[in-house]
């Protein structure tokens, strides 16, 4: 009698899913042990701990490195105990991270001698618990709850009180004192301040009082100072510090040569004496800080001029030094400064990238490497012995790939701006995908099943990247040389229909031309049938010899120097954008300028004010294009060009007085353009050139003309998961000023909407949309009230 049959048929793996791995870098979250002895970090999610040995000892034994964590989910932010017995951490084991103590379950034993490592939970909750720090005799922890409430505790992880309450993760750390925490703040504006609050509570006080971003706030150790990073002069980021009494900020550097002098006195006389059982107490005395609050504010000052952007790390033991993250000649490293800003020191050469900088001894300061790499230095800049570390852990792949998944959706479900998630039942969203996820044969099927959860919310700025934020293809590149060819015209070689300006084919040696033929490259005589892009493979920037037909048969021998894609792209816009120019030019009988934005970016937007003379000088009124225009940020920055009004107009000696001029260049922030204007957008202008769109029209300054945007405008970032991949985070909202229209799924609608035809995109001579902004801006120009404004 026929059955049915079940059949199973497994799936061959592409690769083992138990994968055994050792690293030797790559760690994060470096935290020192207070004695400078050991050395515990992040490797794959998972905490490690090293021996801290000289050089000639690790010559004699490899320091021994052991695995104090040992979970498919993460765990992140180690932080040792004043006595270093303790290492506490934040654990995401129970779907969110939770605070946990790790201790060696042989006490007798050294941490590198024991095997076993207990973790027990200190503060376990609903909410994300992170960022923990013991005060500094040991006894309270503060952490972060949340996305943004400060809070602090007993060690035991009682007698919580919620110090600050908001929704923005703070950067802190506590007084030397332990009685005061200094903590960076982020507003609803997207600014940043530092604060100072008692640690048993009470109201915060705003320390910095600026509009523009402060963070990263470092205590010295003697208690006199507070430091942070400000990005208020210059467009980066400085140090900039206050001190703490008034006494201290009014004291000459003679006093403060005193006050050192005096300390060091005191400290020697102190090394001589003893405690009542006849040892040295081990107790460190901590120093009390005291605070001047009245105009303390008022009090700061800047630290560091260097081009690029500082952050402070370190105070010197006895506040003689500050220790900050620079950048110079393209390289960021550790350098130093003297309390008054003075006597520049670098510490460390070639682009290390220092992280988790931490003074251990009051000699010797730690750090990470942008690779992930232990590295010390003296304050002096001295190079320290190498602090090695071999991280052995497994990894299954199947069960990483459901912590992977989980980790993204919960990013999403925590930080994505609208919290109805564009209607979508998320949680059932991460029910429908995990399983596809788990069974995935690649990286590059996981990945795609990610995407395919986040297409879900069906919003812009989205995506998962397997391989890290900004990962490229390693495939091959094809070399340019900015001719086109007609397929079509038949031999001998490749008929040459145009040339790029400025590009390989167009430069002064080569001189190539629209009729010319192209007959050999590398050799290879070439035919109407010749892939031409494939002799050109992996040629950017390296001399190709090739043969050239002149339109009268003569032949010439060039050497060809290919450009990369983004290059020959560049070449392109360009041209394409010469062309634009011309037909306004043409269409308006130079009435109007014309401008395109390429992007909203720095570059771009100094493209724009370069350009911004030459296109309106002389002219009735501006077209501004931001068509195919990608985004970035400088809305704001247009707009205050385009948005300046008159209060006043100068006349100088024997100047014209029809001519009521303005000094702009030295008294407007940026340039200025007051005329009559239109603006361009289509459907490819995305992002911040739609938020432009928009500002222009609800602003009401000219007409906007074109095919509705893309409907693409969130504000996003982006965090890195367990596996090294990248998700990105939509976070905030945009929506228009009055009407309260969401700018994301809702692109901006021209006044005069005109749909172009895709021929005209890239043709020399038509472009139906220009030239209906064109007709539209003069239409009624001279009504308009900004006629002839300077």
């Amino acid at each position: 009698m026929p059955h049915r049959l079940s059949i199973q048929v497994p799936a061959d793996q592409l690769v083992n899913p138990i994968q055994r791995r050792s690293e030797g870098d790559g760690a994060t979250d470096l935290t020192v042990s207070p004695d400078g002895t050991l050395a515990a970090f992040v490797v794959h999610g998972d905490i490690f701990v090293t021996d801290i040995v000289s050089e000639d000892d690790q010559e004699i034994a490899k320091p021994p490195t052991v695995q104090i964590t040992d979970t498919p989910e993460r765990e992140q932010q180690p932080r040792w105990s004043p006595d270093g017995e303790r290492l506490v951490f934040a654990g995401n084991r129970n779907g969110n991270f939770d605070l946990f103590v790790a201790t060696r379950a042989d006490e007798d034993l050294g941490w590198t001698d024991n095997f076993v490592f207990p973790a027990t939970p200190l503060v376990v909750g609903s909410a994300n618990e992170q960022d923990a720090q013991f005060s500094p005799d040991g006894s309270r922890i503060a952490f972060v709850r949340g996305k943004g409430d400060l809070v602090v505790a007993d060690a035991s992880g009682g007698n919580e009180i919620v110090l600050h309450a908001h929704f923005y993760p703070p950067t802190y750390s506590w007084s030397p004192d332990g009685r005061w925490i200094a903590f960076a703040s982020e507003d609803q504006q997207a600014n940043s301040e530092i604060f100072v609050i008692p640690s048993t509570g009470g109201e915060p006080y705003n320390v910095s009082r600026h509009p523009d971003f402060d963070e990263d706030p470092v205590w010295s150790p003697d208690g006199r100072r507070l430091v942070w990073s400000s990005h208020r002069d210059d467009n980066d980021f400085d140090v900039w510090g206050v001190w703490l009494t008034e006494a201290d900020h009014q004291r000459t550097p003679a006093g403060w040569l005193k006050v050192w002098n005096s300390k060091q006195e005191s400290e020697e006389e102190g090394d001589d004496t003893d405690s009542e059982d006849g040892h040295e107490d081990e107790t460190p005395e901590l120093p009390e800080v005291v605070i001047d609050f009245d105009d303390l504010w008022r009090r700061s000052v800047k630290l560091t001029t260097l081009n690029g952007d500082e952050a402070p790390v370190v105070v010197g033991p006895d506040g003689k030094r500050i220790f900050f993250v620079g950048q110079a000649e393209d390289e960021t490293d550790l350098f130093s400064i003297r309390f008054d800003g003075e006597d520049l020191e670098r510490l460390t050469t070639g682009d290390t990238g220092p992280e988790n900088v931490q003074l251990i001894d009051d000699t010797t300061l730690f750090f990470l490497t942008g690779d992930g790499v232990i590295q010390r230095v003296s304050m002096d800049g001295d190079a320290g012995d190498p602090v090695p570390f071999t991280a052995k852990f497994q990894v299954d792949l199947q069960v990483e790939r459901g912590v992977v998944f989980d980790e993204a959706w919960a990013a999403l479900d925590e930080y994505f701006y609208d919290p109805d998630f564009h209607g979508v039942d998320w949680d059932a969203v991460h029910d429908t995908y995990r399983p596809w996820a788990i069974e995935a044969s690649s990286d590059a099927d996981f990945a795609d099943v990610v995407n395919l959860m986040l297409g879900e919310l069906n919003a812009s700025h989205m995506g998962y990247s397997p391989h890290g934020r900004g990962a490229v293809s390693d495939g091959d590149e094809t070399g340019w040389i900015g001719a086109v060819f007609d397929p079509t015209a038949g031999g001998p070689g490749l008929l040459v229909s145009e040339v790029l300006p400025d590009s390989p084919a167009a430069n002064g040696e080569v001189r190539i031309t629209a009729g010319e033929r192209l007959l050999k490259v590398n050799g290879r005589e070439l035919g109407p049938e010749t892939n031409i892009y494939d002799l050109f493979v992996d040629t950017s920037g390296s001399r190709v010899p090739a043969t050239v037909q002149a339109v009268d048969g003569v032949r010439r021998s060039v050497i060809l120097q290919p450009v990369g894609f983004g290059d020959q792209r560049q070449l392109r816009y360009e041209e394409w954008v010469r062309q634009r120019r011309r037909l306004v030019e043409e269409w308006s009988d130079g009435r109007l300028g014309y401008l395109h934005i390429q992007g909203m970016s720095a570059p771009s937007f100094e493209v724009f004010e370069r350009d911004l003379f030459a296109a309106a000088n002389g002219k009735e009124g501006l077209i501004i294009d931001v068509r195919s225009n990608g985004g970035g940020w400088t809305t704001d920055y247009l707009m205050a060009v385009l948005m300046v009004q008159r209060h006043a107009y100068t006349l100088p000696r024997d100047g014209d007085p029809s001519v009521k001029s303005y000094p702009t260049s030295e008294r407007l922030p940026v340039a200025a353009f007051t005329r009559p204007a239109a603006a361009l957008c289509n459907e490819d202008s995305y992002s911040n050139a739609e938020i432009f769109s928009w500002a222009f029209q609800t602003l009401d300054r000219g007409p906007l003309v074109g095919s509705p945007t893309f409907g693409a405008v969130i504000s996003t970032g982006g965090t890195q998961l367990i596996n090294g991949g990248w998700v990105r985070l939509p976070g905030r909202g945009w929506f228009v000023a009055g009407s309260g229209i969401n700018m994301e799924r809702n692109g901006a609608q021209p006044d005069v909407v005109v749909w172009q035809p895709p021929a005209e995109d890239s043709s020399a001579t038509d472009d139906t949309q220009l030239f209906t902004a064109v007709r539209v801006r003069l239409d009624g120009i001279e009504d308009d009230p900004r006629y002839g404004a300077w």
